[in-house]
């Protein structure tokens, strides 16, 4: 008897220490690291089998890429600001390889999942038949890529190779992307309206999303790629679009903001990126900025801090929603834009989403000398030998301001 009620407080101590490492009651931010789970090939159909059971009561879907970096910019003539931004978006999606992808889900009051769901047991899910094994809140997607076969910015590569990555593993174990396109268009996260996207500054994430389920380039025409985006992801919402629209309003929901609301606004300033409003918020992070899993918690939870603390609880999607903050322009024509940045070095920095660059005497994106004069178009990968196309060498630098520093090599 003596022996048999040692053994079971044993693997109740044992149970009790995952789940204080899988982040449940009594768990930290450090034990919340626990419930970030890497997908890679192997796991791959397990994890989205798990994720189709908790999508219905976890429909809010915050969300995060890393991508290598941007390589091209459009040439042509733009009539608006966002066709500019649309055609740099598309020409470095259809180039690049997204590299990873992080999920994380939440219920309508903004609970993520617990540790140990009742219903996951019955499931048949060999790695969880063991309750020991807590539930992810968090997916991180690792997807095929390799730096002796796909074209990259070197810097980006660079920047989250600091950051963590270990890109070596990515190219032996990483996810096919055709297959997990396959596998996201039947999983429930997406083509359903009462599936709440949440992301921030997402341009370009939702446009590798998209790419990933179309497995083929996006479309040449913003309004064509608007009416995909539509489809596939009905409900988005973008924090950045929503501060930014309160800022520069003074508004939530058409009413004057609170005088918290209004303190939170004025403490950030200019600041604008997604650890900054997390900073102004008090919400810590969870594992590695600039990796996928860890900036999509990030993501979630600032979602529902702004939602209470800036938005008074409600939002009105009329106003917010399918609001895509870095795809969105303000309708001007490009001309006047180009002659108040004509000057201004454009500045790549990593994990900003690409071509829409943040100044610190601005509230809105700005935009590069536009004075080129041939139509727009995506570079063509299998003629880059002779120059991709007319659109100058593929070489680290670029030709004629249209390729950035990056590397592009065959092994």
């Amino acid at each position: 008897m003596g022996f048999a009620h040692g053994a079971a407080l044993q693997q109740q101590q044992a149970r009790d220490a995952m789940r204080r490492s899988s982040g449940g009651p009594g768990g930290g931010k450090h034990q919340m690291k626990g419930r970030i789970r890497d997908v890679w090939r192997h796991n791959l159909a397990q994890e989205m089998q798990i994720l189709r059971a908790l999508v219905e009561k976890y429909p809010y879907i915050s969300m995060d890429t890393e991508f290598p970096g941007i390589v091209a910019r459009p040439m042509g003539h733009f009539t608006t600001k966002a066709d500019y931004h649309y055609q740099t978006l598309r020409c470095n999606v259809d180039l690049l390889r997204v590299i990873q992808l992080g999920i994380t889900l939440f219920s309508e009051e903004g609970d993520m999942p617990p540790a140990h769901p009742t219903d996951l047991p019955a499931m048949n899910i060999p790695s969880y038949q063991n309750t020991l094994m807590p539930c992810p809140c968090t997916w991180q997607f690792n997807f095929q890529f390799s730096v002796e076969e796909d074209m990259y910015n070197q810097e980006s590569i660079a920047f989250l190779e600091a950051a963590g990555l270990h890109l070596e593993e990515n190219k032996t174990n990483g996810i096919d992307p055709n297959e997990f396109g396959a596998a996201l268009i039947s999983s429930g996260l997406v083509l359903l309206e009462d599936v709440r996207w949440i992301s921030f500054h997402s341009g370009y994430d939702f446009g590798y999303l998209v790419k990933l389920m179309l497995c083929k380039p996006l479309p040449e025409s913003e309004a064509e790629y608007r009416k995909l985006l539509s489809i596939f992801f009905p409900s988005i919402y973008d924090i950045k679009f929503m501060v930014k629209h309160a800022q520069r309003s003074q508004t939530v929901n058409d009413a004057p903001l609170s005088p918290a609301a209004s303190s939170i606004l004025t403490s950030l300033g200019q600041k604008s990126g997604l650890q900054d409003l997390a900073e102004e918020l008090a919400i810590k992070r969870v594992g590695s900025a600039h990796t996928a899993g860890s900036d999509s918690l990030l993501t979630g939870k600032v979602f529902w801090e702004v939602k209470r603390s800036i938005f008074n609880g409600s939002i009105d999607d009329e106003k917010y929603l399918g609001q895509v903050w870095g795809l969105n322009g303000a309708g001007s024509s490009l001309t006047t834009y180009a002659t108040n940045y004509n000057h201004q070095e454009e500045q790549a920095t990593p994990n900003l989403n690409g071509a829409t660059i943040y100044h610190n005497n601005s509230n809105t994106p700005s935009t590069p000398d536009m004075r080129y004069t041939a139509p727009a178009m995506t570079p063509n990968q299998q003629n880059q030998g002779n120059n991709g196309a007319g659109l100058g060498p593929l070489t680290p630098g670029g030709g004629g301001g249209v390729f950035g520093n990056f590397r592009f090599q065959k092994g």
